[in-house]
């Protein structure tokens, strides 16, 4: 009997498939290409478990990839970016952790070059952010002469492409089509913001990309924050780069939901011989000036965020269902945002004067009363002490001659500063409804936007969602002020937006200031509380102490974006017990 399965789908279920053959006694006889891949897998199992066992070995020497005969690389690699290179070859696949802005897709064109003049690869396919693609695109040009042909992925990948950009819900979207192209010689693999894949085969993206691992012949993974919000995180990246060995790289105290200082020293040093990264501190960056501004809020906010406190608090109490799911628990953490930041972004969620069924969560204030009056009216009653601390900021900087970029989690907010609050500034807006070039918008697109904000002196201020931007922009060059008009629990997306302004390339004496807004006595100083703890948690593993400085700004004071320890902090904010 001959059955024939995609040879990926086969390698990702070749236990079940050993299993059955060992059960039923059958012998199995496996085509060539097949057995030349399973043979591949366990030298690099092999691979892997030596390098652990050994630790991080003396850096080996490589030569100038300039000087080698038919190189195209023509970029001077700084000592650190040579350092990174240095151990990416001397494995198979590796993992670049350093922070956004070290040069990564640099090194990871270098990794390229080195491989394709081994001749062990013959092709690129790069999995990334749309916002990364300019970077992937430009830097090819500035890397090599002559430049690979660098494509996105349209109708098909064009003929003469040597490197194809695809961004993760494509990759997902268009698999067989892309694995086809993989497929049809000797590719390299790249996952760009690879912590997009952290859910692994629960996720449709990480299910696409590991299936992807078997075909591609080497697999790299870059990202600045590849555990922001739990070491589980790293199973999937480690899957990809080690198909099947996750369980084998990573000890079995990864799973605690608050893992012990010992198992994150083993996770460290189990990790360590496996990535590279390079460091803030090795930049050359002048350390950027972090501070919290605490604000009071005007007396009806206080008194909506105090019933919405209070009725949470009360609901929990009496509901049935108080081992609530994590998902419903959202929807109160962003009732809590929305009214600590700006009370009128709660009126959609009054369901427009009619009941709403018996649900948890309830709406965040009774209908047909006087405080969801004040909720639907907000705007008439006052304006938001955030906003008005924002404006003059925005005013101050203005004044001197300098651009802010102002971050905010909720779109109606940044729509209503941009037509109303900071209107006089000519605000670019960026947020997920704003289409790219690659969409064909006809008007006004976030490449557009970004352009203005970098070229036309008139436009003082960008508005950017972090979801739509945190990732594969950099506004270094002229930007050095970023404002948080509040953030949620997802330290992945903080951590890689404040690397926006402040990266690789930034000028001596530059002056870079970071503010973060926080309403007093409210789920802003949770949050605070909780991506910094996040951030020291990935700091032990990275064994880099410039996550925990940039994640504490005040160390007095102080998706999948909410986890157990979350919700304790959660818990505590409402008055009530653990449930």
């Amino acid at each position: 009997m001959e059955i024939r399965v995609p040879l990926e789908r086969f390698l990702a279920s070749r236990n079940w498939v050993a299993h059955t053959l060992i059960t039923y006694h059958c012998d199995a006889v496996f085509d060539p290409a097949v057995q030349a891949l399973l043979d591949r897998q366990q030298t690099e199992r092999d691979e892997v478990l030596s390098a652990i066992a050994r630790g991080l070995d003396e850096l080996p020497s490589i030569p100038d990839i300039r000087t080698i005969p038919g190189s195209r690389f023509k970029r001077e690699l700084k000592p650190f970016q040579l350092r990174d290179l240095a151990r990416m070859l001397a494995l198979s696949h590796g993992a670049n952790f350093s922070v956004p802005g070290a040069g990564k897709t640099t090194v990871a064109y270098a990794c390229y070059e080195a491989e394709r003049l081994r001749h062990r690869v013959e092709r690129l396919l790069v999995v990334a952010p749309i916002s990364a693609f300019d970077a992937w695109t430009n830097e090819a040009i500035a890397c090599m002469s002559p430049a690979p042909v660098v494509s996105r992925l349209d109708i098909r990948p064009r003929l003469r492409c040597e490197v194809l950009l695809v961004n993760y819900h494509r990759v997902a979207a268009r698999y067989q089509q892309i694995a086809e192209w993989v497929s049809a010689r000797p590719c390299h693999v790249i996952l760009d913001e690879a912590h997009r894949i952290k859910r692994g085969r629960t996720g449709e993206w990480g299910t696409a990309c590991l299936d992807l691992a078997y075909l591609g012949v080497r697999r790299d993974i870059l990202t600045g924050t590849p555990a922001p919000q739990h070491p589980t995180d790293f199973i999937a990246l480690m899957d990809f780069l080690w198909p099947h060995q996750a369980t084998r790289i990573l000890p079995p105290g990864v799973h605690q939901a608050t893992p012990s200082s010992d198992t994150m020293l083993q996770i460290s040093a189990r990790l360590a011989p496996l990535f590279v990264r390079t460091r803030k501190d090795e930049l050359g960056l002048d350390k950027p000036m972090l501070r919290v501004e605490r604000v009071k809020m005007k007396p009806v906010q206080a008194q909506i965020y105090d019933a919405i406190r209070t009725r949470m608090r009360t609901e929990l109490a009496a509901s049935a269902r108080d081992r609530v799911a994590f998902s419903e628990m959202k929807d109160v953490v962003v009732y809590l945002l929305e009214a600590a930041t700006n009370p009128a972004l709660l009126a959609s969620a009054i369901s427009g004067g009619v009941a709403a069924p018996t649900t948890w969560p309830p709406s965040p204030v009774p209908l047909g009363t006087a405080l969801a009056e004040r909720v639907i009216n907000y705007g008439r009653y006052e304006m938001p002490r955030k906003f008005e601390k924002l404006a003059a900021m925005v005013a101050d900087n203005a004044s001197r001659g300098r651009k802010t970029l102002v971050w905010s989690n909720f779109v109606t907010n940044l729509q209503e500063l941009s037509a109303r609050v900071l209107l006089p500034f000519q605000p670019a807006l960026i947020y997920g409804a704003i289409p790219t070039e690659e969409e064909d918008a006809d008007f006004v697109t976030r490449e557009s936007e970004l352009r203005r904000f970098r070229d036309d002196p008139a436009c003082k201020v960008l508005l950017a969602n972090p979801a739509a931007m945190s990732e594969g922009v950099s506004l270094h060059e002229s930007c050095h002020d970023a404002i948080y008009l509040e953030r949620n629990f997802n330290a992945g997306q903080y951590l890689q937006s404040l690397d926006r302004i402040h990266r690789l390339g930034l000028p001596p004496g530059v002056e870079t200031r970071i503010t973060f807004l926080v309403s007093s006595d409210t789920i802003d100083e949770i949050v605070d509380q909780r991506v910094g703890a996040k951030a020291e948690r990935l700091s032990q593993m990275l064994r880099d102490p410039n996550l925990v400085t940039m994640a504490l700004p005040d160390e007095e004071a102080y998706g999948e974006w909410v986890d157990a320890e979350d919700l304790e902090s959660l818990f505590a904010h409402l008055g009530r017990p653990v449930p």
